[in-house]
């Protein structure tokens, strides 16, 4: 018989396998039984869903349970110990589960265990695979046992579940896993009536389980349920305002609807009531401030002290992006700079408020964060905590000073007429206090700029610019740093409205037509206005293939072509009365299409070259080849390619929805159209022939792409989601998950090895090919409709209907920089000080520091193999990298670690310090770091070719960068943030300047008084 719980609600506690939490379980039945389908029919299903969803609650308590309920009696495995070994903890697991007398490989131990009966294997929370296991690979590997458990013929069923952002890491395992993407499953969150069900079933039950009669106010559950609605409150607890969205008001944040639920039944219970009454819900203060003050009730039984620990172990536990990472005790006394004795009061205090929990991996308890949906919170705590203890710091230091200052003054006043010196002494402390003054003032916006660094880079840049003008000194210079990292926005122009946006070909610049009709084309090296030109309002425009011409488009007056870069007029095309419905240059032509009819015409002489006759009855999209002597139609449910040179029409692409979108692979051999009816589809551009269907989006496909290479192709939907496809085959290759609205258009970068993406949630993101996003353009007030590359790739230029276009630093190419720069000295796994006392050799996972008197050291930190190891130009200070993604700083005469360096996920294969041993260099497996010296803060990942890098090194200037990838690929990049404050105000100068953006009133009075 099962025992009465408690209570009905698991607050943010995950339901686990048991008889009790199976009752409890209430609003995923539809789910259970898809999922439970999908395990039982396929080899492999992939779970997704955003973070905090309730994958592992569904998987253990509804999933796992009616697995086993089965006729056959499966063995039923769910396995989530990922920070350890995961081969041998899963073959622990598998030993235990199926009574086996050795413990064996993955692989064995399953063959055997899948002899007598069926296995499904549950790996939850995969995500932390990636997370601890990025660079795994080899015999004895999980990352070897997976795909040979998937392609064997044994009985075993896999269902992964992970994350949505950490979706794209399965592409690892491409190649490897037939059908990898071929079965995936998005958990989505609580629709109203499941998350009704979740709050009233579970009473219910508690009511058979024991007999006692419980009851839910009338109008409790409406109320519950508007307050935890997805983005209702998660956005509020992070700092930034929330905006309600019809889509996301009709689901509900499942861990937020227990938290409340279980605060309410506590609260009636402490009171002896038998009813969740809405009078206790509004006397609590509403579902915001239950969810806000878990965090803060237990952040406040700790003394300023414990917070400090507190906020150091945090950076540790939670990365930037809310992924939460668990760590041994430990390590998080290091992380701490604490004793054990110190750090056990701050984990038992916050495991007993449950924002953190002890997970027993291996005989090792480790601690990591509750919930993934206190990632964010704790990270907003964290920033908030520092910005306020600053700002304690700077208040108490100025009134000390003050109090003194006014002492003094009251002294010098009643010695005045006695000691004319004592005036003097009090006017150069008076002078004295001024400075204080400044100094306490500059640190406060130091504190307030770090504070902005994600909200609002641009308002961060412009107080840590006023803090360093003010007092200029080391906080200043790490603010002033900072907001100069974050802040990647270069340069805004208004354009009086939504617009349209193009880039020019051949070269670095973008144009697009302001709402007063004036054409503006903009060099993106020096932001010079290149043309200048009035085309009449409403007017679009669109560049031939070389350059050479344009085409403006306006809504009464007949299509002029104009020459470029003059911008003057060639000529009109008179005999195109009225508006267009399009127009686009195809080579040395002109294609123009009217009311459905489509012509031919010269561009040099605008004469009529020939007509093409009925092109479509509606509406019709002209899309011409790259090499222009092809133009693709489009119009309803078909897209005619005509060629150019004689008009006629080769061959007819149908949809069976309407196609929004087509684009021509660089040779011409394929096409790819989009359509709304969710397809996207690889033609044969000749032959018309269908080579693939792109199958896997859930909404209408709104762009495509081919990438310059024609290997893969890119689609955006209004899944919100794009993906990536191989060209060849039509797979999948990555998807991509980021975007919260419609994803409006996707372009590839000129390397195509990158894309960018524009959306209705008014951002603009980059990713690589591999589905990882490179870079979040956030600035637009409104949707995004247009996001492009310029012909380099070193910047993005967006547009969106807030009436701006902005261009960004693009992070990948434009750090990477063309240079004859030496190629950088091989790593070195032995080294000498310069000052000639110690040599560091590295042996195995073991540095051995030998010094000239002959005595030596063992230093004792990296996990696998030592890769590098280097010294500081002043010989005090050694920095090791190594195979298990660690960096570490030690100091070259104690043999202390100073400082993990935790940035790459992989193999860091060096790390060296600058010529003036300010900055740090290491080469990781997708990028390379750059990290300050003196306190081992990460600046930036820089991103060039694809890696891994195998060396990277300073000029002697202290200011490039210069790294090697495999294949000797050889990258330069200008570290221009490498530079003291005067340079950094002038880089500061120069951004601000070129976006205008500048402190606002409110913004004045807020931050200066």
């Amino acid at each position: 018989m099962t025992s009465a719980p408690a209570t009905p609600y698991k607050g943010l506690s995950a339901f686990e396998d048991s008889d009790l939490d199976a009752l409890l379980f209430f609003g995923r039945e539809r789910e259970r039984e898809i999922v439970v389908a999908n395990l039982i029919a396929s080899r492999l299903t992939v779970l997704y869903g955003p973070s905090g969803v309730g994958k592992s609650s569904l998987l253990r308590a509804a999933v796992a349970r009616s697995l086993r309920e089965l006729p056959e009696e499966p063995l039923v495995l769910v396995f989530s110990r990922w920070s350890d070994d995961p081969a041998a903890s899963l073959a622990e697991v598998v030993v235990e589960a199926a009574g086996l007398s050795t413990l064996d490989s993955p692989v064995d131990a399953l063959e055997r265990a899948q002899a007598g009966r069926d296995v499904y294997l549950i790996l939850d929370q995969a995500e932390e695979y990636f997370l601890y296991h990025d660079d795994e690979r080899g015999p004895g590997t999980f990352a070897e046992a997976l795909p040979a458990v998937l392609t064997s013929p044994w009985r075993v069923n896999v269902l992964v579940s992970l994350r949505e952002d950490s979706l794209a890491k399965l592409d690892r395992f491409t190649g490897q896993i037939p059908g990898l993407f071929a079965n995936t499953l998005r958990l989505d969150r609580l629709d109203r009536e499941s998350a009704r069900a979740a709050i009233v079933g579970p009473v219910e039950r508690y009511m058979e389980l024991t007999g006692e009669v419980v009851a839910v106010e009338s109008g409790l559950v409406g109320m519950v349920l508007d307050d935890v609605g997805a983005g209702r409150i998660e956005h509020v607890t992070e700092g930034r305002g929330a905006v309600e969205t019809g889509s996301d008001g009709a689901r509900i944040e499942a861990p937020y609807l227990q938290l409340v639920m279980q605060r309410l039944w506590d609260e009636e219970r402490s009171v002896d009531s038998r009813v969740l009454r809405v009078e206790t819900l509004e006397r609590l203060g509403g579902a915001q401030h239950i969810v806000e003050e878990h965090l803060e009730s237990a952040m406040a039984e700790l003394t300023p002290a414990q917070k400090d620990i507190a906020a150091r172990l945090f950076n540790h536990l939670v990365t930037p992006s809310g992924t939460k990472i668990a760590h041994e005790v430990s390590d998080l006394a290091d992380f701490g700079h604490v004793t054990d004795v110190e750090l056990r009061p701050v984990v038992t205090t916050l495991s007993d408020r449950r924002i953190l929990r002890s997970v027993d991996e291996g005989g090792a308890a480790r601690y990591e964060i509750f919930h993934d949906v206190l990632g964010a919170p704790v990270l907003a705590w964290r920033a908030r905590h520092r910005t306020e203890r600053e700002i304690e710091r700077q208040v108490e230091e100025h009134a000390r000073r003050r109090s003194r200052m006014q002492r003094l003054l009251t002294l010098a006043i009643g010695l005045l007429l006695v000691v004319v010196g004592v005036a003097v002494f009090a006017v150069v402390q008076q002078r004295n206090a001024d400075e204080k003054s400044r100094d306490a003032q500059a640190r406060t916006l130091d504190a307030s700029a770090i504070a902005l660094l994600t909200e609002d880079p641009e308002l961060s840049l412009l107080l840590a610019r006023e803090s360093a003008r003010l007092a200029p000194g080391p906080t200043a210079e790490d603010a002033l740093l900072q907001s100069l990292v974050s802040s990647r926005v270069r340069a805004t122009y208004d354009t009086g409205g939504p617009g349209a946006l193009v880039v020019v070909p051949k070269r670095r610049a973008v144009a697009f037509v302001e709402a007063g009709g004036r054409l503006r084309v903009i060099s993106l090296d020096t932001g010079e206005e290149l043309l200048s030109k009035d085309v009449g309002a409403g007017s679009s425009i669109t560049f031939s293939q070389d350059g050479s011409f344009a085409v403006v488009r306006g809504q009464t007056a007949a299509p002029e072509i104009l020459e470029l870069p003059s911008g003057d007029s060639r000529c009109v095309l008179d005999g195109v009365a009225g508006v267009a419905a399009d127009a686009a240059p195809a080579g040395g032509s002109v294609v123009i299409v009217r009311n459905g009819i489509g012509s031919i015409w010269d561009a040099e002489t605008c004469e009529l070259m020939r007509r093409v006759g009925r092109v479509g009855p509606t509406a019709v999209r002209i899309v011409p080849s790259p090499d222009g002597t092809r133009v693709a139609f489009l119009s309803g449910r078909e897209a005619r390619i005509v060629t150019v040179a004689h008009g006629r029409t080769s061959i007819r692409l149908v949809h069976p929805g309407e196609i929004t979108s087509l684009d021509f692979s660089e040779d011409g051999r394929k096409v790819v159209t989009g359509g709304r009816d969710r397809l996207a589809r690889i033609w044969d551009a000749r032959s018309g022939r269908r080579l693939s269907e792109l199958e896997g989006h859930s909404g209408q496909v709104l762009d495509v792409a081919f990438s310059p290479l024609g290997t893969e192709v890119a689609t955006a939907s209004t899944d919100g989601t794009a993906r990536i496809w191989d060209a060849a085959t039509g797979e999948l290759v990555a998807p991509l998950f980021g975007h919260t609205d419609f994803v409006r258009t996707i372009d590839f970068g000129p390397d195509g090895l990158s894309v960018v993406t524009s959306s209705d949630d008014g951002t603009a993101r980059t990713w690589a090919l591999n589905g990882r996003r490179l870079a979040t353009f956030a600035g637009h007030s409104a949707r995004v409709s247009d996001a492009l590359f310029s012909a380099d790739g070193a910047a993005v230029a967006t547009v969106g209907e807030d009436g701006t276009v902005r261009v960004w630093d693009a992070g990948a190419a434009a750090d990477l920089v063309e240079s004859d720069a030496a190629t950088p000295p091989d790593p070195q796994t032995e080294a000498t000080s310069p000052d000639g006392n110690v040599t560091a050799t590295a042996d195995g996972s073991t540095v051995r520091l030998e010094r000239e008197d002959r005595t030596s050291m063992d230093l004792e930190g990296h996990r696998l193999a030592v890769t590098s190891v280097a010294f500081s130009p002043d010989s005090k200070r050694l920095i090791t990298a190594g195979r298990d993604s660690e960096v570490i700083l030690w100091d070259a005469r104690s043999g202390a670690q100073l400082r993990k360096l935790r940035g790459h996920f992989g193999v860091v294969s060096d790390a060296r310090f600058s010529s003036d041993g300010r900055w740090i260099v290491t080469a990781g497996p997708r990028s390379v770091g750059l990290w300050r010296a003196s306190d081992a803060r990460l600046i930036r990942l820089l991103v060039g070719p694809e890696g891994p890098f195998v060396a990277a090194a300073f000029e002697p200037d202290s200011r490039t960068i210069v790294a090697r990838s495999e294949g000797d690929v050889i990258s330069a990049y200008d570290c221009r943030v490498c530079a003291g404050i005067p340079e950094l105000l002038e880089l500061a100068d120069e951004r601000l300047d070129a976006t205008g953006r500048k402190l606002t009133p409110e913004e004045r009075e807020l931050y200066f008084g």
